[in-house]
């Protein structure tokens, strides 16, 4: 788990793992934290426990950096991710991530299914590229990909294609590792048995108009890092129109592509395109390789309530 300031969100989330049938068990906290975070590790603290090891580091990383330390800290074979505010919703949820990879030996990624913490419905926007928008999945299927709030991983994957990329900082870095796991022969597999209930905690949280750029520029330096020209190109226009009309500020668009300016020798450093395998793999599962839509439909940004909604939506090729 990595963490910033959510001391009560990450003791019910760790409390959720504790809770667990499958032993041995080990339960590694990756903290940024600048409050009293650190006293519930303290000897006699709420988790002055054996299983449990707590590690502070200054200063702020993104998640993709936390959660590479947290993997390389670790020791065990499988490594599962929950965010800080959310929670296991049951005690054998180890015991079926074990059973499934044994099951499944070409799955290198497990993708938990996601439920409102509150009404304990399921987060279609938090769901990777449901068979049917208009349909809650209660199947598992083959996926492209998978979202950060709550995986398993085989430590074998990171061996074999590498950690999450640390520059993206906010937002597909699971997407990018996503692709590198099909490239490698792994395949990625949704499945409902296995869930997390997620809080969406504000507490220390990044401002909307930071998160919605790093967005856009993520998913632009997605493409260029994974994809065919063809694909960064289209990405990339559809994109700066879409990071325009998310913020509604030209100004956030020239601050994304000055970032991705100034990142660009580390990103092309990086680009490595993937097989025309890998590319047929996610076609066939009906899944767009240019564009992420935020919104119940293409014509529609947002919801009722104004948030965006995350839907996939298939364009040509």
């Amino acid at each position: 788990m990595a963490t910033y300031n959510r001391p009560d969100d990450l003791s019910e989330a760790i409390e959720s793992v504790l809770e667990q049938t499958y032993e041995p068990i080990e339960v590694v906290v990756i903290s940024n934290s600048t409050d009293h975070t650190s006293t519930l590790f303290d000897e006699g603290g709420r988790f002055d426990d054996p299983r449990v090891h707590y590690h502070e580091f200054p200063g702020r990383m993104g998640v993709p950096e936390a959660r590479n330390v947290g993997y390389d800290l670790a020791s065990g074979e499988i490594l599962v991710t929950i965010d800080d505010d959310a929670v296991l919703t049951s005690d054998d949820a180890t015991e079926n991530v074990i059973r499934l990879f044994e099951s499944h030996p070409d799955v290198g990624v497990l993708a938990f299914q996601c439920r409102d913490y509150r009404t304990d419905e399921v987060n279609l926007h938090e769901t990777p590229d449901p068979p049917r928008f208009d349909m809650t999945p209660t199947e598992p299927y083959r996926a492209t990909n998978f979202v950060g709030v709550g995986n398993a991983i085989r430590r074998e994957v990171f061996e074999l294609v590498g950690d999450y990329p640390e520059d993206f900082v906010y937002g597909f870095e699971e997407m990018d590792l996503s692709f590198r796991v099909h490239e490698s022969g792994y395949d990625i597999l949704f499945t409902p048995e296995v869930a997390v209930w997620h809080k969406k905690s504000p507490e220390a949280r990044r401002t909307d108009l930071e998160t919605q750029e790093r967005l856009v520029g993520n998913r632009i330096k997605l493409a260029i890092r994974n994809l065919p020209m063809r694909y960064v190109v289209v990405s990339t226009l559809l994109w700066s129109v879409y990071g325009l009309l998310l913020t509604r500020r030209p100004s956030s668009v020239v601050n994304i592509y000055r970032r991705l300016y100034d990142e660009r020798e580390t990103t092309l450093e990086a680009r490595n395109v993937v097989s025309p395998r890998t590319i047929r793999r996610i076609k066939s599962r009906k899944t767009m390789l240019y564009f992420w839509w935020y919104g119940p439909h293409p014509g529609r940004l947002f919801g009722r309530d104004g948030t965006p909604e995350r839907v996939f939506w298939e364009t040509s090729n």
